[in-house]
């Protein structure tokens, strides 16, 4: 009896996890075709339209409305109501902020040129606000700071504009930014930095990403995907791209061995998402346009 306890109790542990990954994937997948697709001059999406897009990705109607409904809670999406009909639209602090990671996304060259010039943010918190540190943590690892030490994190790059402005979103007032070229980093202070920015890991994600997608490019420049799949491929190709990058420092050369692979696969990412624009967006519209008004009338 204990041994059949224990595996139901593993079985609804694992069904649970599986359930939460798939959450994820569907919210995180939902966000990219928002962000590729969406602009502020658009009407609102119908939500069956929405619901068809993620059918694409194989998520399941109840799924997607709960998608729907976790971003709306989550600040991300405005939802309206016509008659019994429903449409969602991106909220501006939600479309501000996809617009500064398409930015990142899709940059075309490295940040090679480095003056030596450092940006550095402290900060404190209180203990208790855990989701405020972790939201902030987020933002700055995605604008390729890395921390020194637990309230003290550093980039090579010149974010001093964008930290102050995530700052100030966030509402958190007790942090200084600056930029300095005084940062002198004593060897376990390097050693920290250097393990903490994990270039042999970053390294193999680089090449694991063109080994994925290599045939991909092949089909995509050839021209040989339909719409529906350049709509899957370049939202998957996109999503597995922003969290190659999420986990980037984004160092100068200096900081690199000159094998690093960032800029073929930075090629590879660049030449195929453009390949397969066109159709993708052909696609999704086709997915969220609105029904006919005589539609609408009979029922």
């Amino acid at each position: 009896m204990l041994t059949d306890g224990g595996g139901q109790r593993t079985a609804t542990a694992s069904s649970a996890g599986r359930a939460a990954i798939g959450r994820a994937r569907a919210q995180r997948l939902l966000v990219t075709l928002l962000g590729d697709h969406w602009r502020p001059d658009r009407a609102p999406l119908p939500s069956g339209g929405l619901v068809a897009a993620l059918s694409e990705f194989d998520i399941a109607p109840a799924n997607a409305r709960a998608t729907l409904s976790r971003l709306t809670q989550r600040g991300l999406l405005e939802r309206t109501k016509e008659g019994r009909h429903t449409s969602y639209r991106l909220t501006e602090p939600a479309w501000q902020t996809l617009r500064r990671g398409a930015r990142r996304i899709f940059a075309t060259t490295d940040e090679t040129a480095w003056d030596g010039t450092w940006t550095l943010i402290a900060f404190t918190l209180p203990l208790d606000d855990a989701s405020q540190r972790r939201l902030l943590r987020a933002r700055l690892r995605w604008l390729t700071f890395w921390p020194l030490y637990d309230g003290t994190w550093v980039t090579p790059h010149d974010r001093l504009d964008e930290a102050r402005q995530q700052l100030h979103e966030l509402g958190i007032t007790d942090a200084v930014v600056l930029r300095t070229r005084d940062l002198e980093l004593l060897p376990a202070g390097r050693a920290r930095l250097e393990s903490g920015w994990r270039i042999d890991d970053l390294a193999e994600g680089y090449r694991g990403f063109v080994a994925r997608h290599r045939e991909l490019a092949r089909r995509a420049g050839e021209g040989l995907t339909s719409p529906r799949a350049a709509l899957v491929h370049r939202t998957e190709l996109v999503d597995d791209w922003r969290a190659l990058i999420g986990n980037d420092p984004d160092l100068p050369a200096e900081f690199l061995p000159p094998s690093f692979p960032r800029a073929e696969a930075r090629r590879l990412f660049l030449r195929t998402s453009e390949a397969l624009a066109r159709p993708a967006q052909r696609r999704f519209e086709e997915l969220v346009a609105p029904p006919p008004i005589d539609a609408l009338h009979s029922r």
